[in-house]
């Protein structure tokens, strides 16, 4: 697992991208390689904050498979929640 400010600021980034692409909607599946675009992470990178996030359940890997281990995540609405704290 990945500890410290360095994860805190990607997770972040990548929740605010899932945010943004979510529409407020939590049954919109989010393809992860559109998350990616733009924050260009490598696959181990993403399976690890896509994990991480589901275990504070901010998310739900909805599809595996793809070139990036995962092929697409909803939002919760925890994470909904968290998304709009960190927009503020």
């Amino acid at each position: 697992m990945i500890i410290g400010s360095e994860f805190s600021k990607k997770y972040h980034q990548f929740l605010k991208e899932i945010g943004d692409l979510s529409d407020n909607d939590t049954s919109q599946r989010i393809p992860v390689q559109d998350i990616n675009t733009n924050l260009s992470l490598d696959r181990t990178e993403i399976k690890n904050v896509l994990e991480y996030l589901q275990e504070l359940g901010y998310i739900s890997i909805e599809t595996i498979g793809g070139p990036l281990l995962y092929g697409h995540i909803t939002i919760t609405e925890s994470g909904l929640q968290k998304y709009q704290e960190l927009s503020d």
